[in-house]
């Protein structure tokens, strides 16, 4: 599940445009969150799920200036359809047209988005990296979380 890919490097910049309309830049959270940056392909089956699950991350990481991030792939419609069916949504989900994924190592060769997750520091540097289902579970998140965020 977790795993030292990029751990160490700058996170790759992004300004990328939210569900609600809303431009999320990475670098405004630098110097005082820490964003978890949580890559969900849009048009899997689960993806619900690994968003409600992303939730429960987002609520339990905003204590610690934890703020999740998901990126989705897919056109703007269909991830807003999919972020309507998250009850009391706690966190800014993103569309990306393959960019951002890709400069972040979350893209198959095939060309499907990857679910992936990213834990930045303050100073813009990667510090935890995981892929997989297991890696966007709120209880994983959390506990890089705390790992690697003292």
């Amino acid at each position: 599940m977790g795993y030292n890919f990029g751990v160490g490097r700058e996170a790759p910049a992004f300004a990328l445009t939210s569900t609600d309309g809303d431009e999320i830049n990475l670098k405004q959270y630098r110097r005082d969150w820490y964003p978890v940056l949580a890559f969900v392909p849009a048009a899997d089956a689960g993806a619900a799920e690994r968003l409600a699950g992303l939730n429960e991350a987002a609520n339990a990481l905003w204590g610690l200036r934890g703020q999740v991030l998901a990126v989705c792939d897919g056109a703007r419609e269909d991830v807003v359809r999919l972020a309507g069916g998250v009850e009391r949504l706690a966190f800014p989900i993103l569309t990306d047209g393959a960019a951002v994924a890709r400069r972040y190592g979350a893209l198959h060769s095939d060309g499907r988005l990857l679910p992936m997750a990213f834990v930045i520091d303050r100073s813009g540097k990667i510090v935890w990296s995981g892929e997989g289902d297991a890696a966007l579970s709120a209880p994983a998140l959390t506990a890089a979380f705390r790992e690697v965020v003292r």
